[in-house]
């Protein structure tokens, strides 16, 4: 007797699992080593295997044995719909009323609505109907962009009359904030708070006495969000192990780019709402939707069982694009204007790409391994390219001007004629600083990892708020992620991310819930150069990135890299 029983997944990333219960058959033993995943449990003396492979266990064993199959029932309950009642600050749209009603009747979900929808505003609601409904007495909202922390502040205060903190942030006298260390954020965190919302960011929660004094908390801490959960997805890095240990009753992970480069990126934020009950499952989770160069080679060339991971996402997540917002949004344009380089720029571009062809020759007899222990370097040689058509300066004692900068300033300055805002976005501050001393006259706004979060806040702030201040020019690591900026309807790109996830996040801060005329996105491509090779990634969406969080680089990414600096 062979017998299939439904259970609670162990250690197979679907939410069951078949446990298979025989005596030693090798047929069985041999069929089941041909499954993409199968787990043996010494101590249990079964296996284990996918529930979506159900069918084709009993298919291959009814032969061999009798079959005995116990699944688990569907039990039909009662349970209460909870519907919204709260009379909101802010009028929400028709999208906004299911999410809050998907998030009343939900404990632990993914909110994964495009970029511009208003997940802040559902999740305050969601709170807020949680704390009426459910008597939900505390929402910690972990942020996984630093700077995220005083918008969200912002728009609690925007969209409700319900209190919060950040913690750390003090005022003083003179009006200026500074943030304790995480030492003073987690004797704050374990003490009492009177405020409803409590804000903090990835970077603290992830040293152990913030972990511990959320532990140890005399706040009851029942709801717990987090924000940008795709910055996130190294479940085995600090800020990973520390996002899939919290206990909470209520998690939302909310991010409108999940899976920015492959299958994986969806492994931590499904981990944090609990999807899988086993905490270590990532080995199975790879061999399961990934698949490997060899036996011994652990680089991933592909993926399989998608289908699988898809039903499983759409289970516990809700997702709409801008589709939804058709007659509300206006339309967006995107301009893609080539730019030729003057003859010094070429001339510059020229002798960096003859530099890289004698770098490369040493890339081109380099096994996969040695080519990953050397990443930094492959980025460094791709990036003087990017920097050659962006600011020659960063690279170069000669004064040579940037073709794309000088475009730029015309632009700019063409839209202020016109009284327009305009938004000017770079991966390089040396572009960011450089064209700000082209704009001098006119003031412009800066933002870059070399301000500080309140300067940067302020900056956002006055060019949502300030007629007079029309142009902000910013990294997009910096300001191209969670925040609005629909004062602007004009967007120049001096150059892009390699992902067209992260590259939609950016162009995205203006396009959003709060835009009322069309949108117009310049991005400035300089011709037979690396530009031409990142915008055709881009369009064929592939998963190509420059600078990933935490420094890393995908396989598939490298040997793009690799392959293109080959072909110069």
């Amino acid at each position: 007797m062979i017998r299939l029983i439904e259970q609670t997944s162990y250690k197979v990333p679907t939410p069951t699992s078949i446990f298979i219960q025989c005596d030693y058959n090798q047929v069985v033993v041999d069929f089941l080593k041909k499954l993409d995943l199968a787990v043996w449990h010494k101590d249990k003396k079964l296996w284990e295997v996918p529930s979506t492979e159900l069918a084709n266990v009993v298919s291959n064993l009814k032969y061999v044995d009798d079959l005995s199959v116990e699944l688990i029932q569907d039990t039909i309950q009662e349970t209460r719909e909870y519907v919204p009642i709260v009379n909101y600050k802010t009028q929400p749209l028709p999208h906004q009323l299911e999410a809050i009603r998907k998030g009343i009747n939900t404990d632990k979900w993914l909110l994964l609505d495009a970029p511009g929808l208003g997940k802040t505003l559902d999740i305050t609601y969601i709170a807020e109907e949680l704390r009426i409904q459910k008597g939900l007495e505390h929402c910690l909202v972990i942020c996984g962009i630093n700077t995220l922390k005083t918008n969200w502040e912002s728009e609690i205060h925007k969209h409700s009359d319900l209190s919060c903190r950040i913690l750390g942030k003090k005022i003083n006298s003179k009006g200026n904030v500074t943030y304790g260390l995480v030492k003073d954020r987690a004797l704050e965190l374990k003490n009492k708070i009177d405020e409803f919302f409590i804000i903090t960011n990835i970077e603290s929660f992830r040293n152990p006495i913030m972990q511990e004094a959320f532990k140890r908390t005399e706040n009851k801490i029942d709801m717990v969000v987090l924000d940008e959960a795709h910055k996130i997805k190294n479940s085995q890095s600090q800020s990973g192990k520390a996002l899939v240990n919290i206990k909470a009753k209520y998690k939302i992970a909310a991010t409108g780019t999940l899976l920015l480069n492959s299958p994986i990126d969806a492994y931590t934020p499904l981990q944090f709402i609990d999807f899988y009950h086993c905490p270590n499952m990532l080995t199975n989770f790879k061999k399961y939707f990934c698949t490997f160069n060899g036996q011994n080679d652990y680089k991933v060339t592909g993926y399989k069982n998608l289908n699988v991971l898809k039903d499983e996402i759409e289970s516990c997540s809700l997702r709409r694009t801008k589709d939804i917002l058709k007659d509300i949004l206006p339309p967006k344009t995107l301009i893609l204007e080539k730019i030729e380089m003057s003859d010094e720029q070429r001339e510059l571009y020229e002798k960096v790409k003859k530099r890289v062809k004698d770098d490369t020759l040493k890339f081109r007899v380099m096994s996969a391994n040695d080519l990953r222990r050397n990443k930094n370097a492959l980025l460094a040689i791709i990036t003087r390219l990017r920097q050659a058509t962006a600011c020659p300066k960063a690279i170069s004692t000669d004064n040579i001007v940037s073709s794309k900068l000088e475009r730029a300033q015309d632009l700019v300055e063409e839209l202020l004629s016109q009284n327009e805002k305009v938004c000017v976005f770079s991966t390089f501050k040396d572009s960011i600083y450089e064209l700000a001393d082209m704009l001098k006259p006119y003031h412009p706004l800066i933002a870059t990892g070399d301000q500080k979060e309140q300067e940067i806040e302020q900056a956002k702030y006055e060019f949502q708020n300030n007629p007079d201040e029309k142009i902000l020019l910013a990294t997009w690591q910096k300001m191209g992620t969670g925040l609005t900026l629909t004062a602007a309807s004009y967007m120049i790109c001096i150059d892009t991310a390699w992902n067209a996830g992260l590259q939609d996040q950016t162009e995205d801060r203006i396009y959003r819930i709060g835009a009322e005329r069309p949108v117009f996105i310049y991005r400035l491509i300089c011709e037979n150069t690396i530009d031409e090779r990142v915008q055709q990634l881009l369009e064929e969406k592939k998963a190509m990135s420059d600078y990933l969080i935490d420094g890393e680089i995908t396989e598939d990414a490298l040997d793009k890299l690799k392959a293109y600096i080959e072909d110069l």
